[in-house]
């Protein structure tokens, strides 16, 4: 009887090994509930992904700038590389105030969410203090 106890503890140890460490953060909002809210403190940057054809650079060059998605969320947003904080980004959505940011030279930096019910693009600049010369993915 021992030896059958000890054969199964040490089949459960064995299996215990093989799975993963720690579990994935569980989304904290849902479509309309996640506009206006940091993709990464509602857990919906966990299952995130950027829409295909959606990278983009400025003409003159500088950091890319994506869209990104959430399935679990149904939200998007925009994220843009590492880069010195005179450029910004927005996600601009259609019919309603656009979310802009500043880069950051130490990490990626990423606007609010909004329902991805909407129309959206995102966009980036090499901010001058004047402004206004953005340059767009399509609108999604």
């Amino acid at each position: 009887m021992l030896k059958k106890t000890l054969g199964i503890v040490t089949a459960a140890v064995a299996l215990t090994a093989l799975l993963p460490v720690g579990t994935a953060q569980a989304a904290t909002c849902k479509g309309s509930g996640c506009t206006g809210k940091n993709p990464q403190a509602t857990g919906c940057g966990t299952d995130a992904r950027t829409l295909k054809g959606s990278r983009i650079r400025p003409a003159g060059g500088g950091p890319a700038v994506e869209l990104r998605v959430s399935p679990s969320c149904s939200a998007a947003w925009a994220r843009i590389e590492k880069a010195d904080s005179n450029w910004r980004f927005k996600l601009e959505i259609k019919n309603r105030s656009p979310y802009v940011e500043h880069a950051s030279p130490n990490h990626s930096a990423y606007t609010a969410m909004v329902w991805n019910s909407h129309a959206y693009r995102a966009c980036v600049e090499e901010y001058d203090g004047a402004g206004g010369s953005w340059t767009c993915t399509k609108w999604f």
